[in-house]
């Protein structure tokens, strides 16, 4: 199934694509925490505001993209939203020539409102063009494939952004690799329309009202929604927080910060393949909560060993130096452990979630979980930053607050635990 031709040009797509937002975002939180001379607090901040950004666009522009996606040819739309990536990249290039932070703020906006268009297209994809029987497997192809270019895009976006001309090289990486994904968006195969007759409201409001209330009218898709609400709200804080963390926490050098974002993806990428693994053999609807259970447990630890951590050399450590401490080793363990059950959990609710979905009605049902998913981004992003700020909590302070959250929605997805998705 992989390298077929309904699946391999779609990877190729969507791979390339997140791994230009991560390149992207990456190289700028460097630049912000790093090379930007700003205070530590302030740093943090903009740190948080990217990320804010880069969802944003989600909640005006995610019940209209849904609707296109559901009455055009979807083929059409990859391309379209490629060629959109492609030229926006130009900018980016010379922003980041430049060394401007304030720009390269605004285009991470449009960038979002790309990713947001994109975002439908890419869920509704693999019902449409794969077997039932294929749906948890390629959820879980999207979602290893993802963090794998997650993964990439952070580690080179940290690197390239450090060599020297970095801003001319990171431009210029992300203008090729969008024209990448331009060429797999020309080679996915022809579709046909979902919903040709469907209205686009003009509307983005009444819309969104739309999507959202047909997706929580259904108890099933309600549970989904709210348990990959909590999945990107997670992922989203561990990533605006490893600068953080390893500036002020760990007192390391940047080069850890790539690593880091390395052992967060490949842990997610891992969880991932297990999940469709296990489904071969057995339901997975029941692992669910005990996988976020479990990466509550892994987060506390983490929190412990963090608070733990008492070395403070007159300069920053290099990563060989961390390597000499057990503790460094514990708090890479649970990184990697923590991740692996977001991606288990994750995989089985965006399956399930295509499945109970109006094959009509697909992408707008995706529309409705991005729009919630952006929503609960923004709102951990921004009250962490503001709680953060004013010195109510700390940056390891955080895991305790993730811990509590996954824990509650673990309770929560009980529910839920007795739906079956197809099987081969």
């Amino acid at each position: 199934m992989f390298f077929s031709r309904r699946f391999f040009p779609f990877f190729l797509t969507f791979f390339f694509g997140a791994f230009n937002d991560n390149l992207f975002r990456n190289a700028l939180v460097i630049m912000i925490s790093y090379q930007s001379g700003y205070s530590s607090g302030t740093a943090n901040a903009l740190s948080f505001a990217a990320m804010a950004l880069l969802m944003l666009p989600y909640f005006p522009f995610s019940a209209t993209a849904g609707q296109l996606a559901d009455k055009f040819p979807r083929h059409k739309l990859f391309r379209a939203c490629k060629i959109m990536e492609f030229v926006l990249m130009v900018p980016v290039l010379f922003a980041f020539m430049r060394g401007s932070i304030w720009p390269l703020l605004a285009l991470l906006f449009f960038m979002g409102t790309q990713s947001a268009l994109f975002s439908p297209l890419k869920y509704a994809y693999i019902p449409q063009m794969l077997e039932e029987r294929e749906l948890l497997r390629g959820n879980a192809y999207v979602n290893a494939g993802t963090y794998v270019a997650v993964i990439f895009g952070a580690v080179l976006g940290n690197y390239l952004i450090t060599v020297p001309h970095g801003g001319l090289v990171t431009g210029a990486v992300i203008l090729l690799m969008a024209a990448l994904g331009l060429c797999g968006a020309f080679l996915i195969p022809e579709m046909k329309s979902e919903s040709p007759s469907l209205r686009i409201d003009p509307n983005l409001v009444r819309a969104s009202w739309d999507v959202l209330r047909a997706v929580f009218r259904d108890r099933v898709l309600t549970h989904c929604v709210t348990g990959l609400s909590t999945f990107w709200m997670t992922a989203a804080l561990y990533v605006s927080l490893l600068a953080g963390f390893c500036k002020d926490v760990l007192n390391a050098t940047p080069h850890l910060v790539p690593i880091l974002y390395l052992l967060f993806s490949a842990g997610v990428a891992v969880g991932s393949v297990l999940c469709q693994a296990v489904g071969r053999k057995r339901p997975v609807m029941p692992l669910v909560s005990p996988a976020l259970v479990l990466m509550a447990v892994f987060t506390l630890d983490l929190f412990f060993a963090a608070r733990s951590w008492t070395h403070a050399p007159d300069t920053l450590f290099t990563v060989g130096e961390l390597l000499r401490y057990p503790a460094s080793w514990r708090i890479a363990a649970d990184l990697v452990l923590l991740a692996a059950c977001g991606g288990f959990y994750s995989v089985p609710l965006n399956a399930l979630l295509q499945h109970k979905a109006d094959p009509r009605e697909v992408a707008r049902a995706v529309a409705a979980n991005n729009i919630v998913n952006s929503f609960a981004i923004a709102l951990g992003t921004v009250v962490t930053a503001q709680l953060m700020a004013h010195g109510v909590i700390s940056t390891v302070g955080v895991f305790v607050l993730v811990a509590a959250v996954n824990f509650l929605t673990a309770l929560y997805l009980l529910a839920i635990r007795t739906e079956r998705l197809p099987r081969k």
